[in-house]
């Protein structure tokens, strides 16, 4: 299928999808890279969680991209749902694991405009006829 049919919100999101893959990626390098020195400086997240939950991420990352791409009528939930716990795992590290920061503020507005903008373009009814077409009867 040429990439012309696909609306601008189902690109856009699977840039999203793709960001979080690159993300979960980067952070498992990031925990083999400096395994050494976050065991020695004792960080509150041990090496061994960031590694396994960036594997997570970049293997969802990757599943989702591909349902997405397959126009499977269940990514759009799944992208969802995703986008909902990626910000609950995200706020539970900022919360209990992270110090004190002075940007509350604007982490709260930006991870709200996350999820609406996701949740928005998700139910638009352009992503809804991309998702539900049948490529069988194009």
């Amino acid at each position: 299928m040429p990439p012309a049919n696909r609306p601008f919100g189902v690109t856009l999101l699977l840039w999203l999808v793709l960001s979080l893959s690159a993300w979960g990626a980067t952070r498992v390098a990031a925990a083999f890279r400096w395994w050494d020195v976050l065991l020695e400086y004792d960080s509150r997240l041990s090496p061994a969680y960031l590694a396994v939950t960036g594997v997570i991420w970049a293997i969802a990352g990757i599943a989702l991209c591909w349902s997405m791409i397959r126009r499977e009528e269940s990514a759009r939930l799944r992208l969802v749902s995703a986008a909902g716990v990626w910000q609950a795992q995200f706020w539970v590290e900022r919360v209990f694991f992270q110090s004190e920061r002075a940007n509350l503020p604007f982490a709260l507005t930006a991870s709200a405009a996350m999820l609406l903008i996701i949740v928005v373009i998700t139910f638009h009814r352009s992503t809804i006829y991309y998702f539900s077409k049948s490529e069988d009867h194009e």
